[in-house]
C-alpha cells in the first residue's frame, strides 16, 4: 500500500532554479565533474594523472549535468549524520560516497560493475573494480564498504540502514529487476529510514518519444516502484512521476523551460523519498 503526505505535493521533478545552498555544496566538493584543473583528462584517465587529488572525489566517475540537482538535494534531503549506516546503490567511483563517508556515516557501495567501464587509462585484471575502488576511497582517505554484486544478491541484514540511495540507478535496469531492487531497499531500511531515489526521465523514449529505451536505459513506471509497498512517500508529486495515473506527457512537455534538463542529453530527474514506518 502506497501511502502519502503533504510534503509531496511540492513538486518532484528537478527544478532550473538551483538553491544557492546546492551552489555551495558543489563548490566545495567539486561536484559533478571534479574540480577544474589545467590540463584536464577525461575522467577515467585521471588515475595515472599526477596527483590525481586535486581533481576531488568527484573526477573520476563520467557523469551527466543532472547531477548537478541531484548530489546536494539528495545530500539535504537526506540529512545524514555521523554514525548512520548508509547504503549507496550502484555507487561506482561518485564521490557521494565520499562525502557521506566524510560525514561520519558507515558507508557501504553495493555495485556490480562492469569490465568495460575500466577501458579507458586502467589496467584490468580479475577485481579491478575493487582495486580501483581502494585505491579511490584511499586517496580521499575514507572507509568505504564495496560490495560487487547486484543488492538482491547481496547477504545484508533486514532492518540495516538508516539511508539507501539510489541515485540515476534504476532506469539502467529493466522493470522488473528495478521493482525487485525498490523491493529489497524496503526490506533492508530500518524502522524510521529514508531511500532517496533519482532516476532519469528520458525525453526520447516513451512516453515522450518513440524509443522503448535508449542506450542509457528507459523510463521506468515509479508508481509501480513504489506501490508494492508500505513506505510513505515523503516527496515527490504524482503529476511528476512517470507511471502514475495523474502523470500528463504533454503537461510535462509545456512546462519543459520549468525543469533542470542536461546540457548534452534530453533528459529530467525524477525524485523521490520514501519513509519506513517505525512501528
Amino acid at each position: 500500500m502506497l501511502t502519502r503526505t503533504a510534503r509531496e505535493e511540492s513538486g518532484m521533478l528537478a527544478k532550473k532554479d538551483i538553491p544557492p545552498e546546492y551552489r555551495e555544496w558543489n563548490k566545495r566538493w567539486g561536484a559533478p565533474y571534479g574540480f577544474h584543473v589545467d590540463h584536464s583528462q577525461v575522467s577515467l584517465q585521471r588515475f595515472s594523472a599526477k596527483n590525481p587529488e586535486r581533481y576531488g572525489p568527484f573526477g573520476f566517475q563520467p557523469t551527466s549535468h543532472t547531477r548537478t540537482m541531484e548530489y546536494p538535494w539528495a545530500y539535504f534531503t537526506a540529512d545524514p549524520q555521523p554514525g548512520m549506516r548508509v547504503l549507496d546503490v550502484g555507487g561506482w567511483l561518485s564521490g557521494f560516497q565520499v562525502v557521506l563517508a566524510k560525514q561520519g556515516c558507515k558507508v557501504v557501495n553495493v555495485d556490480p560493475s562492469e569490465d568495460e567501464k575500466w577501458s579507458v587509462g586502467v589496467e584490468k585484471t580479475n577485481d579491478a573494480h575493487a582495486e580501483i575502488h581502494g585505491w579511490f576511497t584511499s586517496m580521499f582517505d575514507v572507509d568505504v564498504t564495496l560490495v560487487s554484486e547486484r543488492l538482491q544478491d547481496a547477504d545484508f541484514e533486514a532492518n540495516s540502514f538508516d539511508r539507501i540511495f539510489s541515485l540515476s540507478v534504476l532506469e539502467h535496469v529493466d522493470q522488473d529487476e528495478a521493482e525487485l531492487m525498490v523491493d529489497t531497499m524496503c526490506h533492508l531500511l530500518a524502522p524510521g529510514g529514508l531511500i532517496v531515489l533519482s532516476i532519469d526521465l528520458f525525453l526520447d523514449v516513451k512516453p515522450f518519444g518513440l524509443l522503448d529505451k535508449n542506450a542509457w536505459g528507459r523510463n521506468t513506471d515509479v508508481h509501480a516502484l513504489l506501490s508494492r509497498n508500505n513506505l510513505t512517500v515523503e516527496c515527490g508529486d504524482p503529476a511528476e512521476l512517470c507511471g502514475f495515473p495523474e502523470f500528463d506527457p504533454q503537461r510535462i512537455a509545456d512546462r519543459i523551460d520549468e525543469f533542470f534538463p542536461s546540457w548534452n542529453y534530453p533528459v529530467l530527474s525524477q525524485f523521490v523519498t520514501l519513509r519506513k514506518p517505525l512501528g
